[in-house]
């Protein structure tokens, strides 16, 4: 009997212990429920819910040409400012994220890694100067969703993610718990929702504070079915 290995992210060991049920989605593990979607959805929709997202692709492009790949992908060129953009390419929606003048981070669903990374490589080979690196390892992701999604991060973030400071889609680079951070939001119709992006190395550290800052406010685990119900759902 052949094994296929399979990746686990930094909060894997946590999840084991909130007794976390599991499935495999593209080569990773994932948690899949803790152990009731309808709980964890309604404590969410109270409080807030914390989950895991690492699985999902992330691919860093570079270069002088990013406007002209992004232009064959979608039609559209690369977002300005801090405000990220929801593209489609090739049918899937991602998320264009602008770093840098020369950089971009582009999120993509848990499952749709491979295709997107090949859409990215091919336009970036028709183009003068651009460069894909996939990512997806390298960082850690969490969302966060629910009301009291803001005062827990208000608790470990040293900048202000008020809705007017940082409007849906947004981009904050700083600190969370001390940590270096990117807090991108995703506010999904009724929801208040984040996502944080921090280095894999710290991804537990993070999780940990997280947890404790948000016991008083009923923060809750949320495997990947309640996530998925309530993004759709808002």
């Amino acid at each position: 009997m052949r094994v296929v290995p399979v990746r686990v992210t930094p909060f894997y060991r946590a999840q084991l212990a909130f007794g976390a049920t599991f499935r495999d989605v593209d080569g990773w593990r994932v948690a899949e429920r803790y152990p009731s979607t309808t709980e964890e959805a309604d404590r969410a929709r109270a409080a807030v819910g914390v989950a895991d997202v690492s699985a999902s692709g992330k691919f860093a492009v570079r270069g002088a040409s990013i406007e002209s790949l992004f232009a064959k992908l979608s039609g559209l060129g690369v977002p300005t400012g801090t405000i990220a953009r929801r593209t489609r390419i090739d049918g899937t929606e991602v998320l264009v994220c602008r770093l840098a003048p020369d950089e971009v981070l582009v999120l993509a669903g848990a499952g749709e890694t491979s295709g997107i990374r090949a859409q990215l490589e091919r336009a970036a080979e028709s183009v003068d100067c651009a460069h894909v690196t996939e990512v997806t390892s390298a960082f850690a992701a969490l969302d966060l969703i629910g009301p009291a999604g803001p005062s827990l991060l208000a608790r470990l973030v040293p900048i202000d993610l008020s809705a007017a400071a940082l409007p849906p889609l947004a981009i904050a680079q700083g600190e969370l718990a001390r940590v270096r951070a990117m807090i991108l939001r995703l506010d999904h119709r009724r929801q208040p929702a984040f996502r944080v992006l921090v280095p894999r190395e710290v991804g537990e550290f993070v999780w940990a504070s997280l947890v404790d800052a948000g016991r008083d406010l009923d923060l809750v685990p949320l495997g990947l079915s309640a996530h998925a119900y309530l993004m759709a759902d808002g």
